[in-house]
């Protein structure tokens, strides 16, 4: 038989266990914001290299940049948060900011395609489907649902246990 000090430490550090998973689960499964896509010169058909991709927030202190674009006119952009932002392709030939606001949403967003004409970039989103982990419920819910029932499960455990003379020897 377990004396009562030996359950209700074994209790405690089960839920101090489960605990832990629900908050690193929490941290880690925060999902990154991501934009990808190419540029292209004017047509769409002729990828533009060393173009500098910036998502310009309200204030010039929230500009992001991406790396330069390689032979393929690709483009990968991390960091920024979710918001409103206006779309700055910089290049050897000068700057193009597009006229309308781009919506950044949390985690990996639709690939975009920017065709630089004119004074101005026009982008557009591929047709592309939506990632799967924008489908459902987020990893951090899940881990916190997950989290719950263990909780849940110690408590009924301990509880149906908490008295010795009825509680069934091991």
């Amino acid at each position: 038989m377990l004396s009562e000090s030996w359950r209700r430490a074994t209790a405690w550090v089960l839920t101090a266990s489960v605990l832990s998973f629900v908050v690193v689960g929490t941290a880690a499964a925060e999902p990154a914001t991501v934009l990808t896509g190419k540029v292209f010169a004017s047509g769409a058909t002729t990828p533009m290299e060393g173009t500098v991709v910036r998502l310009v927030g309200p204030s010039p202190e929230a500009t992001y940049s991406a790396s330069p674009t390689g032979a393929d006119g690709a483009f990968r952009l991390e960091g920024a948060p979710p918001g409103s932002y206006r779309v700055l392709a910089e290049t050897d030939e000068g700057a193009y900011l597009a006229a309308d606001g781009f919506e950044l949403k949390p985690g990996a967003n639709r690939p975009v395609a920017l065709t630089l004409s004119g004074t101005s970039p026009s982008y557009q989103t591929s047709a592309s489907t939506t990632p799967a982990a924008q489908k459902g419920l987020p990893t951090w819910a899940k881990w916190t649902i997950i989290g719950g029932i263990a909780l849940v499960g110690l408590w009924a455990i301990d509880s149906v246990t908490e008295d010795e003379d009825s509680a069934s020897p091991m």
